[in-house]
């Protein structure tokens, strides 16, 4: 195709996991709305979760894009979270371009024939990541997109961060692993449209220390990518809401301040 591609990796949708918690949500704005903000910034102060948010305002550990290609990334999230395409989600291969200054992402099979007919285009996305949409570039021709995990249209604004602060029903694999490594997860929130988990813990200690070596974190985000089907996520550590623990994955932890 003339342009970059990645291979998608298989992903359960991270909004099944979560389904039987009893979470309850809490309405982030659309990027660039300035009014969503304010009202958002206000039902905050009088919401259940004030005393987890208590301090100065900052950043909200939103998903973070892969800022080679956020166009490729934004539509490989969409799809592995909803599977579009079942089991072959897994091997359809994404090409991104420009055009008539707009992002376009083709979603193509491969040319090992290993799901269905050789080069076969599937779809063909037109990206907006700066304003959060997406559409098909010929609806018509095409299955309509299912909501994003977190219930949103694609071409709409994003729905409610999902936060969970009664883990004691979490039962899954990657609370399994989190638990192996002795971190105690407090609170989960559902960024990313529902596809980019945040996990707020007890506190940071052996390896998980912002000021220790990094590469020492490097095993532990292996375990966590593989048991969580290669999706990226974040830690927070204890009431402190200014730095967070990107874990990218295949394994690659970074500590960043918000």
């Amino acid at each position: 195709m003339g342009a970059p591609v990645e291979r998608l990796v298989f992903l359960l949708p991270i909004a099944v996991v979560f389904a039987e918690l009893g979470c309850h949500r809490t309405t982030e704005p659309a990027e660039g709305d300035d009014s969503a903000a304010d009202a958002s910034s206000k039902a905050r102060a009088t919401s259940s979760t004030a005393e987890v948010d208590a301090g100065p305002k900052h950043r909200e550990p939103d998903w973070v894009l892969d800022p080679a290609d956020p166009a490729r990334d934004y539509v490989g999230r969409y799809l592995r979270s909803t599977l579009r395409y079942g089991a072959d989600t897994s091997c359809v291969i994404l090409g991104s371009s420009f055009r008539n200054g707009e992002s376009v992402v083709e979603v193509r099979n491969p040319a090992d024939a290993t799901c269905g007919a050789p080069g076969a285009l599937r779809d063909t996305f037109l990206v907006n990541v700066a304003e959060d949409r997406m559409s098909l570039d010929d609806p018509g021709h095409h299955p309509a997109l299912r909501p994003w995990p977190d219930g949103s249209s694609p071409d709409g604004p994003p729905g409610p961060v999902t936060d969970n602060q009664n883990l004691t029903r979490w039962k899954a694999p990657l609370h399994d692993v989190i638990e192996k490594l002795k971190l105690f997860p407090l609170r989960i929130q559902l960024y990313g449209r529902g596809t980019y988990p945040v996990i707020s813990l007890a506190g940071w200690h052996d390896v998980f220390d912002p000021k220790g070596d990094i590469s020492l974190l490097r095993e532990p985000a292996k375990q966590l990518c593989e048991v969580n089907s290669g999706a990226p996520m974040a830690f927070i550590g204890g009431m402190d809401r200014t730095l967070v623990l990107r874990i990218d994955c295949p394994a690659n932890p970074r500590w960043e301040s918000l």
